[in-house]
């Protein structure tokens, strides 16, 4: 869903509002992820198994999907391919070395 087109604005306005997207939110929504995934591992979230289960498949879904954005502003239908690279912002390096 982050690297769906908008039908309607033109491609100048897409990546004005991705790159705003990219440099106000995306890191903030990832690191909410990650204490998501820290918190269920050390149960410091009070949940039943299938709640915990759940939870986690989301947090873990979210994660992917931060780390799938197209940050470079490339093709959507390339940037949708699994090449096992990412292109993230430098400034996320230390969460990404050590999350």
């Amino acid at each position: 869903e982050l690297n769906i087109p908008t039908t309607g604005r033109t491609l100048t306005q897409h990546r004005k509002a991705s790159v705003s997207f990219r440099d106000v939110c995306l890191f903030k929504v990832f690191q909410l992820g990650l204490t998501t995934l820290k918190q269920l591992q050390t149960r410091a979230i009070a949940a039943d198994a299938r709640q915990e289960a759940i939870l986690g498949e989301q947090a873990l879904s979210l994660t992917v999907k931060c780390l799938s954005f197209d940050f470079i502003g490339t093709n959507p239908d390339e940037s949708t391919e699994d090449v096992g690279t990412i292109q993230a912002p430098t400034s996320w390096r230390p969460v990404l070395q050590d999350p």
